[in-house]
C-alpha cells in the first residue's frame, strides 16, 4: 500500500461509507497532512502525526498554494489527503510539488504568470496523495491536471507529478449536494467527452467509449440524481471519462469550447460549467457551418447522434446541447458588457488562439462574434463555488433517506454501485471488487482502469491503457 508509485493510474476506491476506513489504511504509520475544504465535514482518520489544513475554496489562489507549499515544505508528509472540490483537489496537488526536486513548484508558479499552459518536467508525484473529492465533475482526483489561479486568469498546468496515488469515491461525501449540483458536475463530465469527440482525430475506440460513457451520463442524470447509488455511479462514470479511451484521440486540444469558456469565467466570475453552458452551443453551431477552427462536423454528428435518441434530445447538436442545459436547469452567466466580450476576446486570443494549437487561427473579432451568439442570463447567477446552501438542498445530508431509494440499475439493496454495471453489456454483480491490471474493451464483463488525460492534457496523449479489473477491496 505504501510502495513507490511507478503505475500511470490512481488507484479508485469507491463504496458508501468507505472515507474513514480507507483514510485510515491509507495513511497508518505514515506522517500525514489532511488538506480540506473549510465547508466540508468528511470523516477523515489519518496515521501518525496527523494533522490538517483548512481552505476556503471560495478564495484558493496563487497565494493560497504558495502557503499551502511553505506548510509541506516546513514539516514534510509522507502522504496528503485532499478533501474537496475540484479547486482543493488542485490546490493541494500543485503545492505537494515543493517536495518535487530541481524547484518544480516555482517553475510552475512562475511560467504560469507568463503563459496559460504550462507542463511539468516529466516524473512521479513527489509525495503520495489520496484524492477525495466532495463534488461531481471535475475528474481532479484522476487526471493529472490542475488549475492554477493567479492575476492572469485560470492558468492550465499539466504533468505526471500532479497524479494522486489514490481516489476514494463515496456517495456518502456527495450527498450533501443538491440535484442541481449534480446534474451541473454530469454535465461537465459529459462536455469533457463531447469536446473530444469534435476531432477528426478520432480511432473506432475513441469514438465508441465516448458514446457510451456519453450515453451512461446522460441516462444516468436524467433518471436519477438523487439516491446514493446514482450519485456514485456518475461519480465513476466522470472518472471513467479520463480512465478510458474516451480522451485518447491524436488531438489533445479538441475542446475547442473549454477555452473560451475559461476566459469567460475569469472575466465574469462565474463557475465553469456556467461559462460553459453559455458558449458551448455557439460553438456548435460554427462547427456545423463547417468551420474546421471550432471541430470537425462529422465526428461532432457521429458522436452527438449516438447519445441523444436515448433522452429524446434534437439531433442537431446545437439545438440539442441547448435543449439538454435548458432541460437540466443549467444556469447561464449574466450577460457581458461590451468591455466585458473585449477582454474575454483578448485574453482567449493572448492565452489560447492564433499562434496556438488550441484554438488556432481565431483571433479577438472571431472570439467577439461568438461571445456575441452565446446565450446569456439578465440575472446573476451567483458565487463561482457553491456555498453550503447551494450544496445541501432539503435534508440531503439524512443519508438513510437516498441509501433505501429505488437502486438505478447496477446498485445494490444498499444504493452502491456494483462493478460491471456502469456501462451497458455489463455482468451484474454482487460484491466489491479489488481489482487488478489488465487489457479490455469497455463492453466487456469486467470494469477497466485507463490512465487520466484532463482537457488540454498533451502528455498523456498516448499513455491512456485500458485496465480490466476484477478481485476483492472495491478498488479501481
Amino acid at each position: 500500500m505504501t510502495a513507490p508509485f511507478t503505475g500511470r493510474v490512481p488507484t479508485l476506491w469507491h463504496g458508501i461509507g468507505l472515507t474513514r476506513a480507507m483514510t485510515t489504511r491509507l495513511t497508518a504509520g505514515r506522517d500525514a497532512l489532511v488538506i480540506a475544504d473549510s465547508e466540508t465535514d468528511v470523516p477523515v482518520i489519518t496515521g501518525r502525526s496527523g494533522r490538517t489544513i483548512r481552505v476556503d475554496a471560495r478564495s484558493t489562489d496563487v497565494s493560497t498554494v504558495v502557503s499551502l507549499a511553505g506548510e509541506i515544505a516546513r514539516r514534510r508528509p509522507t502522504v496528503i489527503v485532499a478533501v474537496g472540490g475540484g479547486t482543493v483537489l488542485d490546490a493541494s496537488k500543485i503545492a505537494a510539488l515543493a517536495l518535487a526536486p530541481g524547484r518544480v513548484l516555482d517553475f510552475a508558479v512562475g511560467r504560469a504568470t507568463r503563459s496559460a499552459l504550462t507542463f511539468l518536467p516529466d516524473g512521479p508525484s513527489p509525495v503520495d496523495v489520496v484524492a477525495v473529492p466532495t463534488t461531481l465533475g471535475t475528474s481532479s482526483e484522476t487526471n493529472s491536471v490542475g488549475i492554477l489561479k493567479n492575476g492572469s486568469g485560470y492558468r492550465l498546468i499539466v504533468g505526471r507529478a500532479l497524479r494522486p496515488r489514490h481516489a476514494i469515491i463515496d456517495p456518502g461525501n456527495l450527498m450533501t449536494l443538491a440535484p442541481a449540483t449534480v446534474r451541473e458536475g454530469a454535465m461537465e463530465a459529459f462536455l469533457r467527452l463531447a469536446g473530444a469527440s469534435t476531432s477528426p482525430q478520432r480511432g473506432a475506440r475513441e469514438h465508441s467509449d465516448a458514446v457510451a460513457l456519453g450515453k451512461a451520463l446522460l441516462e444516468t442524470a436524467t433518471r436519477d440524481t438523487t439516491s446514493a447509488g446514482s450519485r456514485l455511479r456518475l461519480a465513476r462514470l466522470s472518472a471513467a471519462t479520463q480512465r478510458s479511451a474516451a480522451l485518447r484521440g491524436r488531438d489533445p486540444y479538441s475542446a475547442r469550447h473549454w477555452y473560451v469558456a475559461n476566459e469567460v469565467s475569469f472575466v465574469l466570475q462565474s463557475r465553469k460549467i456556467v461559462a460553459t453552458a453559455a458558449v458551448v452551443a455557439a460553438v456548435w453551431r460554427r462547427i456545423s457551418a463547417g468551420d474546421l477552427r471550432w471541430g470537425d462536423r462529422t465526428s461532432l454528428d457521429e458522436f452527438w447522434s449516438g447519445v441523444a435518441p436515448g433522452v429524446a434530445l434534437p439531433l442537431d447538436p446545437a439545438a440539442g446541447i441547448s435543449a439538454l442545459l435548458e432541460r437540466w436547469e443549467i444556469p447561464l452567466p449574466p450577460r457581458p458588457t461590451a468591455g466585458d466580450i473585449d477582454r474575454i476576446a483578448a485574453a482567449t486570443e493572448e492565452s489560447w488562439g492564433d499562434r496556438y494549437p488550441m484554438l488556432p487561427g481565431l483571433v479577438a473579432d472571431d472570439f467577439r462574434d461568438l461571445l456575441r451568439d452565446s446565450q446569456w442570463s439578465t440575472q446573476p447567477v451567483g458565487p463561482s463555488v457553491p456555498t453550503s446552501d447551494d450544496r445541501c438542498g432539503g435534508g440531503e445530508r439524512d443519508e438513510e433517506q437516498h441509501r433505501h431509494a429505488d437502486p438505478v440499475r447496477g446498485t445494490g439493496p444498499d444504493g452502491c454501485a456494483q462493478l460491471g454495471q456502469l456501462l451497458p453489456g455489463r455482468d451484474q454483480r454482487t460484491r466489491a471488487h479489488r481489482h487488478r491490471r489488465g487489457r479490455g474493451d469497455l463492453t466487456a464483463t469486467d470494469d477497466e482502469q485507463i490512465a487520466p488525460r484532463g482537457g488540454g492534457d498533451a502528455s498523456n496523449t498516448a499513455d491512456a491503457r485500458v485496465r480490466r479489473t476484477r478481485g476483492h477491496g472495491s478498488a479501481e
